[in-house]
């Protein structure tokens, strides 16, 4: 296991990172395919590079600009350090129907593409244009909230280590085990962004961990997760990928397995409480193991 999680090229279909709000609308570098059908990418501050996100928050506000027959939405979900932007149109007729029936303030989960918008040379706005969009609980939030910051600890692991060379090298910084994929993603961000602020980077990580692990105020994140790596249960992770593995074969399914179907299989073999499985299930994602082609379904990566 690299640090930083695994290269996006494990996949086919690119990843949907966990990127909190602030550093995602602080974005302004686009990186476009060369070659035909290659997606293109928004790299953050700290070098994510960014095709597709997910993003969980409070829809705090919702608007149609279209007309009721052909609904175009634009909506805010706040996490706690800003806010996403978000728009579905006549091209996302299941978000467009979700959005028509939600009443915020309310819970949801977003995947959807970067996007972005430049009315003129000095602005440079981000948004999501959402694939899906549903209606969360408070703890899948926090459950987000966790992972986004583990995310970006493990790129300010990089950044903090390739601010240390006279010039950043993609090369060395893997030979230090870091991952490929983050190590040219911050290359990348630090050739275009003047400056970045990693004390603020670092604030917005604590910030995070406090607003969900009141444990946090009295240690440090290595701590906290050297403390998650002691508890965890390697053979409740093998069975979930077992399970898993066995639904895909049998059925066919190429984008994963309805993630109530996995739980209730694994809960039934195995006398488990609903949140180890959760537990187990975001120690597998952070370790590169599973990963959501669409919200709500569990693939495995091979």
């Amino acid at each position: 296991k690299t640090k930083g999680g695994f290269k996006m090229s494990m996949i086919n279909r690119e990843v949907a990172w966990r990127v909190f709000a602030s550093e995602f609308n602080e974005s302004t570098l686009e990186i476009e395919g060369t070659e035909e059908r290659a997606p293109s990418y928004l790299v953050t501050p700290l070098g994510a590079k960014i095709n597709r996100l997910y993003a969980v928050g409070v829809l705090t506000e919702k608007e149609n600009i279209g007309d009721p027959e052909e609904p175009m939405w634009r909506a805010r979900v706040t996490d706690q350090t800003g806010t996403f932007f978000v728009s579905a149109g006549q091209y996302q007729p299941e978000v467009t129907s979700t959005l028509t029936n939600m009443e915020p303030p309310i819970f949801v989960a977003v995947v959807g593409k970067a996007n972005t918008y430049k009315p003129d040379d000095e602005t440079f706005l981000t948004s999501i244009r959402a694939e899906i969009i549903k209606e969360v609980s408070e703890e899948q939030r926090d459950n987000w909230i966790i992972e986004a910051a583990r995310s970006l600890k493990n790129r300010l692991d990089v950044a903090m280590e390739a601010s240390k060379m006279d010039e950043v090298s993609v090369e060395e910084l893997v030979e230090l085990g870091f991952d490929e994929n983050l190590a040219e993603g911050f290359k990348q961000a630090s050739e275009h962004y003047d400056s970045i602020d990693f004390n603020r980077y670092e604030r917005m990580l604590e910030d995070s961990l406090r607003y969900v692990l009141p444990e946090y105020e009295s240690k440090s994140i290595e701590d906290i997760e050297q403390e998650s790596e002691d508890e965890r249960d390697e053979d409740l992770e093998a069975f979930i990928l077992d399970v898993i593995a066995d639904f895909e074969e049998r059925e066919n399914l190429e984008n994963g397995v309805d993630y109530e179907r996995v739980k209730e299989k694994v809960m039934e073999e195995k006398e488990i409480t609903q949140e180890d499985f959760e537990e187990s299930v975001n120690n597998l994602r952070s370790d590169g193991k599973l990963y959501e082609p669409v919200l709500g379904n569990l693939k495995r990566i091979d």
